[in-house]
């Protein structure tokens, strides 16, 4: 059985800032970003991949699972308090296949 839950396979999209009108949530995702690409690429077993638009793909080793998403909960949790928005509404984790992240290519 091929269950997604079971794999340390995530995807974390991440909204362009160039496009953004508002300085303050521009500056709120930036930290949010940052924050969770060096979480991502620290913890990741693999090297991360992208699909070239907006989404990240890190491979957490499953014993690793719960630290990476508290880390990435929190990494959002202080942007909110510190910028006075909802940052999950832009940046946002989600578990995927280990196919989707097969095809996506190796960031450099």
């Amino acid at each position: 059985m091929d269950s997604v839950s079971f794999k340390g396979v995530y995807k974390v999209t991440i909204p362009n800032v160039k496009e953004m009108k508002d300085e303050k949530e521009k500056t709120a995702v930036s930290e949010a970003a940052v924050g969770a690409i060096v979480l991502g690429a620290n913890s990741s077993i693999e090297a991360p991949r992208t699909d070239n638009k907006s989404s990240i793909y890190f491979k957490i080793d499953n014993k690793n699972d719960s630290s990476f998403e508290k880390g990435f909960a929190n990494i959002l949790s202080e942007c909110n308090k510190q910028f006075n928005i909802d940052v999950a509404k832009k940046v946002y984790l989600e578990k995927v296949s280990d196919a989707e992240f097969q095809k996506a290519q190796v960031l450099q």
